[in-house]
C-alpha cells in the first residue's frame, strides 16, 4: 500500500477533531500519571528511557502541539 492509498482510506480530521484527540490523549496520560501503580513504576531505579523521558514530558509535548495549533488558527483568522 502506497502513501497515496493510505491517504485515500484514512478519514480526514478537522482541526477541531485533531485538537480534541490531542487533549483526550493528554488527559489519559494525566490519569495514568496520577495512578499509584504508575508512580511506583516510574520511581523504580530500573525505570529508564533512552532520553530520560517521563510521562510528564509526553504531556507537555501534547500541550505544546495543541498550543501551536491554536496559534495557527488564530493567525490564519487575522
Amino acid at each position: 500500500m502506497t502513501d497515496q492509498d493510505t491517504q485515500k482510506t484514512q478519514p480526514s480530521l478537522t482541526t477541531t477533531e485533531i485538537m480534541t484527540i490531542i487533549l483526550g490523549c493528554e488527559q489519559t496520560l494525566r490519569f495514568i500519571q496520577a495512578s499509584p501503580n504508575y508512580k511506583q513504576i516510574e520511581a523504580s531505579e530500573r525505570f529508564s528511557t533512552s532520553n530520560d523521558l517521563r510521562l510528564g514530558d509526553a504531556i507537555q509535548t501534547l500541550l505544546e502541539v495543541h498550543e501551536a495549533i491554536i496559534n495557527i488558527e488564530f493567525y490564519s483568522q487575522v
